[in-house]
């Protein structure tokens, strides 16, 4: 092709296209990458859940180096092999019950290569006018089933600990009453945070990023069923009002970390509303339960929230990284995140131009998850994800009953959701510490066992065992493994003194 450019006399480079793979190449590891994966699958189920290996071990089994020239891909499957069957924790197998961790769709890992080999970045939308699309009717199918208005918008994000801050960093804006981000928090009163004691970390994290800081978090007591007490949690915004504070946000869980509760949604939007503070709901651990028909009662109010957390990596089993926020106005997005670079011009008066997501969230760069999200609604329908979320729900009470039914066992919370929680009472008597003690013994011991992986709660101060329910391949002999082995390990702990 006739260049005039290249009649300028300028000394011209040649091509350099070592890591341009031809689709023949490309398609060969991408086969053999298939094949590897399915060898997985197919082990999965007999590998141990975690191996227990030592940090040290590890790094010395993985010490890859960077060459100087091309590796043969057949070694570099081979390490991956190791990688993935020898070194690795696996919250898809169905002895996974630990923290809140989804076991990953097959179609969203499939997706996920896919998104890859584009290489969109969603920030933009001219640069991922499809993915974005994508990301904003999954966001709408979220937005409308929560019962968000047509006003609500929101973003994808890597989960609820980025949900959580960016959430703060609105209601601060919103509520403040000067404009925090030309003068930060100290142009008018103390801004607080008010939330149950029961919240997630990452609030507290999050206040602090935002700067407000840990001690802005004001934390109400829980009742018996874990749940906020809404008259603590009103008199504590009364008394920052009365000590000249300013509350900007009241925190709700939609399922709590540690044992699924759900706050009275309706009650603390009261709150909110009659302190004039942002309402903001923490739903990473079970807020897409309210998209279920059978669960939806138990999360009435949510849909009153000026922002929602939630993860589709968690109970929507979709591969990680994969978070929501959702906010209901999606003006907020802008007032609080929107920048002007000089480096990216747009017409936005333009027909037929979106305007860029980086505008309306923290970040330039994004990855574009909502593509397995759709995969994975899209492969198996919304109606088999319901039965196999309520099915999640029966399991823990499956639990809670085996727990009950034990004369060795006792169940420490009612589920509200998928997750159940439950200690070893040794026969003879000694005091509560020392049960604490034996239960954090039988949850090394059950972790190095290879055959489930609970985690651990805290409940009234007692430190209790925690099955969290949240793997699309756990079933019913998964949890009678979990309370056989606790015992057999809790009878041998006890008799050992």
């Amino acid at each position: 092709m006739d260049s005039a450019a290249r009649d300028l006399g300028v000394a011209r480079p040649g091509p350099v296209d070592d890591l341009d793979w031809s689709p023949q190449r490309s398609a060969a590891l991408g086969h053999d990458s298939v094949q590897l994966w399915e060898r997985f699958l197919r082990e999965l189920p007999d590998l141990p859940v975690q191996r227990g290996a030592s940090s040290e071990d590890v790094l010395a089994a993985l010490a890859w180096t960077v060459p100087d020239g091309a590796e043969d891909t057949s070694q570099l499957l081979a390490d991956t092999a190791e990688l993935l069957l020898e070194h690795s924790t696996y919250p898809g197998n169905g002895g996974f019950l630990g923290y809140v961790s989804g076991s990953g769709t097959v179609p969203g890992a499939a997706a996920d290569l896919l998104t890859a080999a584009l290489n969109n970045n969603v920030g933009g939308w001219r640069l991922a006018p499809g993915l974005y699309a994508l990301e904003q009717h999954l966001l709408r199918w979220f937005t409308d089933g929560l019962g968000l208005p047509a006003e609500s918008g929101g973003y994808l994000t890597s989960g609820g600990s980025a949900a959580n801050h960016d959430a703060l960093v609105m209601a601060r804006d919103a509520r403040a009453g000067w404009d925090v981000r030309r003068l930060g928090t100290r142009g008018g009163p103390r801004l607080t945070v008010h939330a149950p004691v029961t919240v997630h970390d990452t609030i507290q994290r999050g206040a602090d990023l935002v700067g407000l800081g840990h001690d802005a978090v004001r934390v109400a007591p829980v009742g018996r069923d874990e749940r906020v007490d809404v008259d603590a949690l009103r008199a504590a915004l009364a008394a920052d009002v009365e000590a000249g504070d300013r509350p900007v946000c009241v925190v709700a869980s939609a399922g709590t970390v540690g044992t699924g509760a759900v706050d009275d949604l309706a009650a603390v939007a009261d709150v909110a509303q009659e302190f004039g503070a942002w309402f903001h709901v923490d739903g990473a651990v079970g807020a897409v339960g309210a998209l279920v028909d059978e669960l939806r009662g138990r999360f009435a109010g949510i849909e009153r929230a000026d922002s929602v957390s939630l993860d589709p990596h968690k109970w929507l089993y979709v591969p990680i990284a994969c978070g929501v926020l959702l906010v209901r106005d999606a003006d907020e997005l802008t007032r609080s995140f929107g920048v002007e670079a000089s480096y990216v011009v747009q017409d936005t008066d333009a027909p037929g131009i979106a305007p860029d997501a980086y505008t309306r969230s923290p970040f330039f760069t994004r990855h574009g998850a909502a593509l397995k999200v759709w995969w994975s609604l899209r492969a198996h329908g919304w109606d088999a994800y319901q039965r196999r979320m309520v099915h999640d729900c029966r399991l823990a009470g499956y639990l809670h009953d085996l727990a009950e039914a034990h004369p060795r066992l006792e169940p420490t919370n009612d589920p509200q959701l998928m997750i159940a929680t439950f200690r070893y009472v040794p026969r003879d008597a000694r005091g509560p510490d020392a049960v604490d003690e034996l239960n954090r013994q039988i949850l090394e011991r059950l972790q190095r066992s290879g055959r489930v992986y609970p985690s651990n709660a805290v409940i009234g101060d007692r430190f209790v065992l925690r099955a969290c329910i949240v793997n699309h391949r756990t079933e019913a002999v998964h949890l009678e493994t979990l309370v056989d082995l606790a015992v057999t390990i809790g009878d041998e702990l006890a008799a050992a003194g």
